[in-house]
C-alpha cells in the first residue's frame, strides 16, 4: 500500500527524477549558526517499499563538540578523532543523494549544514526538501509534541537510540510511511516539497 501511494507521489509531481527519496540525519559540533560542522550523518534511500541503498559515518569535524553535545548524542571528540573529514565523504553523500527528495525531521536544519559544508569545499549542492515536522502539522494537527520521538511514540513506535543519526534517520523513515499513509490524495505531501533554488 505505501508502495503504490509513493507511487503516486512520483505521479503527481510529473517528475521522472524524483523516483527515491533520501531520508536522512546528521548530528553536529553545536555552535554559532553557520558554525556548526557535521559529527555524523545518516541516509536511507528509499524506493516506496524498502531501503535500496545507504550511507551511514562518523565525521572528524575539525573542531571541538560542544560539552553539551557530547553529553546529548554520545558523541565525543574522541569518538571522532580518527574519522573521515567531510571533504573525504563529500563525494558518497553528493552522488546518493542526485535525483532526490531530501526528507528530515526539521528539514531545513539539515539540508542548511549540508549545503554549507559542501560550500567550504567549494561545491554547489543543491537538493529539493520535505519536512516531516510540518507535514506531520500539516496532517496531524493536534498532536501536543511534534519532536520525533514523541510522534512515533503516538503509533507504538520506539526509537531506540535518539539523537543518533541511524536511529533518527529510520525514525524519520517510519514517521515519512505514516504521513504518507495518511494523505491519501497527496496534495500535502506535495505542497509541502520545497524547491530549494539558489539562496535558499
Amino acid at each position: 500500500m505505501v508502495q503504490m501511494l509513493l507511487g503516486l507521489v512520483v505521479k503527481f509531481l510529473g517528475k521522472e527524477m524524483y523516483k527515491n527519496f533520501a531520508i536522512l540525519d546528521i548530528e553536529t559540533t553545536g555552535g554559532k549558526f553557520n558554525e556548526e560542522k557535521i559529527t555524523e550523518i545518516s541516509i536511507l534511500v528509499y524506493d516506496g517499499a524498502k531501503i535500496i541503498d545507504k550511507f551511514e559515518t562518523l565525521i572528524n569535524p575539525d573542531k571541538d563538540i560542544q560539552p553539551f553535545v557530547q553529553r546529548l548524542t554520545g558523541i565525543t571528540n574522541e569518538l571522532v578523532k580518527d574519522s573521515p573529514k567531510f571533504k573525504d565523504v563529500s563525494e558518497n553523500i553528493f552522488e546518493i543523494t542526485k535525483d532526490k527528495i531530501i526528507v528530515a525531521h526539521n528539514v531545513d536544519f539539515d539540508y542548511r549544514i549540508i549545503k554549507n559544508e559542501f560550500k567550504k569545499i567549494k561545491i554547489k549542492y543543491q537538493r529539493d526538501s520535505l519536512c516531516t515536522v510540518d507535514l506531520s502539522k500539516l496532517i496531524f494537527p493536534d498532536l501536543k509534541s511534534y519532536k520525533l520521538t514523541n510522534i512515533l511514540s503516538n503509533f507504538g513506535i520506539i526509537n531506540e537510540n535518539p539523537h543518533r543519526a541511524n536511529s533518527d534517520a529510520l525514525g524519520a523513515l517510519k514517521l515519512f510511511k505514516i504521513l504518507v499513509e495518511n494523505d491519501l490524495e497527496m496534495k500535502l505531501v506535495k505542497s509541502s516539497i520545497k524547491s530549494n533554488k539558489d539562496g535558499q
